[in-house]
């Protein structure tokens, strides 16, 4: 059986996981688990770490009632998923509950039931603000490691997350785009929600995986490219896969439509300028969204 690679998705938020989750799940050469995002490396601390395990017990009760649900209605193909989730969790919980002195357990969890995949997948966008010494650990795990940054369009990218903020937070009654313009201008003027913005900090979370891992390790990606062409070819390359179609592909977690507020985009594109510079900088080519945006910055 040959030696598998992991392949890790550092981010960013709202920029493409994913998407490139559920292409890499379907593909013959991945071993990929029910469970998207793992957050081993960022759940090292005990606190951070007991409310990642209840999180994934939470999951497991819901799972299990979704389950009985299925199984009354003589659902297989629901059956089956729902029944995949549940065990691919409980091994989670265990991987991540396991003693920490090595990460035996984790790449264990990793390859349960692997045959003859050459891929192994771990998506978690939160892993883009690790520290440095938790991107040291992924650069000493004893197995061939392969990162991939996605990238978008830093404004659509800041809406994106902004509406997704929105739609949680809402209460009964609300206004989505109302309450969409307020948490953005508390973004743009109160340094508020700082959550949002450091998931989009490109220029901050690049630099400190790009310190650790050269290109052919650490590769960053637009996710305007993946789509059919030669720059998606190109990412599957890197990845170590076979490029197939990704047209059937749908796009996950498509948070609810809301206009962006015309009258703020001025403000938005000055408070992402350093964001918009620093790919620009390091970029020989950027897509036509981007161009657009950054344009209107002359």
């Amino acid at each position: 059986m040959a030696v598998p690679t992991l392949l890790i998705c550092v981010g960013a938020t709202k920029a493409g996981t994913s998407w490139m989750y559920r292409y890499l799940h379907d593909h013959a050469a991945c071993h990929v688990r029910s469970v998207k995002e793992c957050y081993y490396f960022s759940k090292f601390n005990p606190k951070k770490l007991m409310r990642q395990l209840k999180v994934l017990d939470r999951l497991v009760v819901q799972y299990e009632a979704r389950l009985i649900e299925a199984e009354a209605a003589d659902d297989i193909i629901r059956i089956l998923s729902l029944s995949r989730r549940i065990d691919d969790t409980k091994a989670l919980i265990m991987a991540l509950s396991a003693e920490r002195s090595d990460d035996s357990a984790y790449l264990e969890y990793l390859q349960v039931g692997r045959m003859d995949e050459t891929v192994l997948l771990d998506v978690t966008p939160a892993y883009a603000l690790l520290e440095p010494t938790e991107i040291a650990r992924i650069s000493a795990l004893p197995i061939r490691v392969k990162l991939q940054y996605l990238m978008r369009d830093p404004l659509e990218r800041l809406w994106s997350h902004v509406r997704m903020v929105a739609k949680r937070s809402m209460k009964e009654g609300q206004d989505f785009l109302l309450t969409c313009q307020d948490i953005l201008q508390r973004v743009l003027y109160k340094q508020e929600e700082a959550h949002i913005v450091i998931r989009g900090d490109y220029k901050s979370n690049i630099s400190r995986f790009a310190s650790v891992f050269d290109h052919s390790q650490f590769q960053i990606g637009f996710s305007e490219n993946l789509q059919d062409g030669p720059k998606f070819d190109a990412m599957c390359s890197y990845w170590g896969i076979e490029a197939i179609s990704p047209g059937q592909i749908k796009r996950a977690h498509v948070g609810l439509a809301a206009p962006f507020p015309e009258g703020l985009r001025r403000d938005t594109l000055e408070f992402l300028k350093a964001q918009y510079d620093f790919v620009a900088d390091n970029f020989a080519e950027l897509p036509e969204n981007w161009r657009k945006n950054r344009e209107l910055l002359a």
